[in-house]
Order: C-alpha cells, then structure tokens, then sequence
C-alpha cells in the first residue's frame, strides 16, 4: 500500500478559496487608477475653457468589472436662448464634429463667418485608446503578480 502525505494542502485550498475576492479587489483598485489616468487625457483633448471638460467624469462599472470616462448624466447646458443641450449631446457633436448652421437666405448682405459645411470633430476618446490599453496591459500585470504574490504566501 502507497502512502502519500500532502503537507499544506488544506492551506493551498483556503488561499484558492479567498482568490476571487482578492482578484476583485485588485482588479476595481487598478481599474479606478486607470480611469483617474485617462480623465485628464480625455479633459485635454477636449481644450477650450473647461467648461465641457468639467462635464467628463470617471465611472466604475456595476460589477466593478470596467471604468469609463464619459459625460456626466442628467448634466444640461443651456444656451443664452434658453435652449438646453444634454452634456452627452455636446460632448458627442465636439467627438465627432458637426453640421454648421447654414444661412436662411432672408438677407441678401448676410456672409457666413464659418465657410465649411461641417466642423470636425476632436476625436479625444478615440485618441486616448492606445493610452487605455497600455495602461490596461500594465494593471492586468499587477493584478496577477498581486493574486500569485497571495498565493504563494508572501
């Protein structure tokens, strides 16, 4: 009859046991650092005066699984004709670009100061994705070294 001892396998099993919860924790703590990183990025590329920089925030996902850096929601900003505009709607239209306004044809002597057909766009979430995605390789390195650091015992 073979006989063999396993010493520490109850205490490998327990580490195993509690290593979701360590990866959660390491995973929402890297994940609010990556978001804190990209908001000045993002708030860059927008430029002007910072009136729709202030808009963009971070946000943390329910499960706490992704951050973003967006508009913040049920944020409107009205215009001296007392139009309002969902912080999202301007973000979107200074992404992207927009139409300008082209003239009615009620006045004869009326030029355009703009004399394109659109603006475009700035394009500062997409020019923030190889920053994300560098930053996102560099968490997923420290998440692992942390889950095999409480592994091993250290």
């Amino acid at each position: 009859m073979i006989n063999v001892q396993m010493s520490g396998l109850d205490e490998i099993i327990d580490r195993l046991q509690e290593s979701p919860e360590v990866f959660r924790d390491a995973r929402s703590r890297e994940l609010e650092d990556i978001g804190q990183q990209l908001l000045p990025r993002v708030r860059a590329g927008i430029g002007g005066t910072g009136r729709i920089q202030n808009l963009q925030d971070v946000y943390m996902g329910s499960g706490k699984g992704y951050v973003a850096v967006r508009p913040k929601a049920g944020v409107f900003l009205t215009t001296p004709g007392g139009k309002q505009y969902a912080a999202g709607a301007v973000t979107n239209a200074i992404e992207v670009g927009h139409a300008t306004r082209t003239p009615s044809g009620r006045s004869a002597r009326y030029r355009p100061r703009i004399s394109v057909a659109r603006v475009p766009g700035k394009y500062m979430y997409q020019d923030t994705d190889p920053d994300a995605e560098r930053l996102a390789q560099d968490a997923g390195e420290r998440v692992t070294r942390e889950i095999v650091q409480r592994l091993e015992g250290e």
